[in-house]
């Protein structure tokens, strides 16, 4: 049995010193730990504070000053994927699926020019006094996201007809006849399924009994369209004619915009319905300032160009394809060398423009006057240099355009489609130069530039 040693005994003195000592090991080690932990909280507290602010509070946009945050960039940019899911038949979960990449990209784009549009317009809008009435908003959004369920019989015009105005004659009569026997009994299934089988024109709803299912606005050419929502339920219409004949039309029920398939997607994505009548507010504004600008109508005579144009494709690296990114900046540099080195302008454009409608002419465009281009840079250049001139190099994110102005007057009448392309041009036209009016800075990476 092995003997204990006995431990020598502290006296109190020694004691003491041992437990002050301990103390001041115990107060350092819980003095670098409490700093140590301070430290790592900070660094949490930044990083989530950072974070937060790219995220969030970092400006997208300055507009005059005012900050547009990334949330509100971020924001717009969901709103309009969400309909772009229901619109290309995307199911939830597959949001991130690969295939439709491209297409999302697009969308970063595309939501900060419309936070840039909606700036200008509630610019506007207070500038000129316009206000929106709530009760206003909310006919426009049961009308924009409202929908309804018809059925019809179509009645087609023979394209290959020598007399036009007989054939018409012909399918009207047709058309009235199927109105008088569908008015006799309007909600006979079995005498639907018949004149549709027998009659209709329409393959794809001929043996339904002329059955659309449910659609929402825009959904059907604007005559149908606008005869449906005139039409009380269960009434048969009157023949109504479209581009692709007579129609027959019967509205068979209507339902409000909480069972249209965008807006359910955008309520599953945390949008609420005061978001989308803000939408439908800024719709409204648009509608206004656009019938303003037509409403200013056109000066003719008026000072035109005569131009000529080479249009390409913007060398752009889409889907990962560089050789096709190459050789678009091969062409787009032959076209500056051959232009450069005095090559004809209409050799040119007939060698490499991708414009069919003006390719074969040399790039003839005819006659513009101003508001036919909504290219303002361009414009102001073609109607300040010297007819002979070509252009600087424009461009722009989808094509890159040289021009030739070939002759000019201070004075020639506008025709009939020049009258429109200006009219069809009006808002567009004024929302550029809107943006060159006021103070807009883009900063969000890739996106500085229209």
């Amino acid at each position: 049995m092995a003997r204990r040693i006995p431990l020598p005994r502290l006296t109190r003195r020694q004691r003491s010193a041992r437990w002050q000592r301990e103390r001041r090991q115990q107060a350092v080690i819980v003095t670098v730990f409490s700093a140590v932990l301070f430290f790592v909280l900070g660094l949490v507290s930044w990083a989530a504070s950072d974070s937060y602010y790219q995220t969030n509070l970092k400006p997208a946009m300055k507009f005059d000053g005012r900050v547009i945050p990334m949330r509100d960039w971020k924001n717009e940019r969901a709103y309009q994927l969400s309909r772009f899911y229901v619109e290309f038949g995307v199911p939830p979960g597959y949001e991130n699926d690969p295939q439709i990449a491209e297409q999302k990209a697009s969308y970063d784009r595309s939501a900060l020019d419309t936070l840039e549009e909606y700036a200008i317009l509630d610019q506007q809008a207070r500038t000129d006094g316009i206000t929106v009435a709530p009760d206003a908003v909310e006919a426009r959004y049961q009308e924009d996201f409202g929908q309804f369920r018809s059925r019809h019989i179509l009645i087609t015009f023979d394209t290959a007809a020598a007399d036009k105005a007989l054939d018409d004659s012909n399918a009207l009569a047709k058309a009235t006849a199927i109105r008088d026997q569908l008015r006799q009994d309007p909600n006979n299934q079995e005498l639907w399924n018949q004149l549709a089988k027998d009659n209709s024109q329409d393959p794809g709803s001929a043996e339904s009994g002329g059955e659309l299912g449910w659609v929402g606005k825009g959904q059907f050419v604007k005559p149908f369209e606008d005869a449906a929502k005139a039409l009380a339920i269960g009434q048969i219409s009157d023949p109504v004619k479209s581009d692709f004949g007579y129609h027959i039309i019967q509205v068979e029920e209507r339902r409000g915009p909480a069972e249209n398939d965008v807006v359910k997607r955008w309520f599953a994505g945390g949008f609420t319905e005061a978001d989308i009548k803000r939408h439908t507010q800024h719709d409204i504004l648009r509608d206004e300032f656009t019938r303003r600008q037509q409403d200013r109508g056109v000066v003719s005579p008026t000072t035109q160009v005569h131009i000529a144009q080479i249009q390409v494709g913007t060398p752009r690296p889409v889907g990962g394809d560089f050789q096709a990114f190459t050789d678009q900046l091969k062409k787009v540099a032959d076209i500056g060398k051959a232009l450069d080195a005095g090559t004809d302008f209409a050799e040119v454009a007939k060698q490499y423009s991708e414009d069919s409608a003006t390719k074969d002419q040399g790039g003839d465009m005819g006659w513009i006057a101003r508001g036919m281009l909504t290219d303002l840079s361009a414009e102001n250049e073609l109607f300040n240099i010297d007819a002979g001139k070509l252009s600087q190099q424009h461009n722009g994110l989808t094509v890159t355009t040289w021009y030739k102005v070939i002759e000019k007057s201070d004075a020639r009448e506008l025709d009939d489609t020049q009258k429109k392309t200006i009219k069809d041009n009006a808002y567009p036209y004024w929302l550029n130069q809107q943006k060159k009016a006021h103070d807009v800075s883009r900063l969000i990476p890739g996106l500085e530039f229209e």
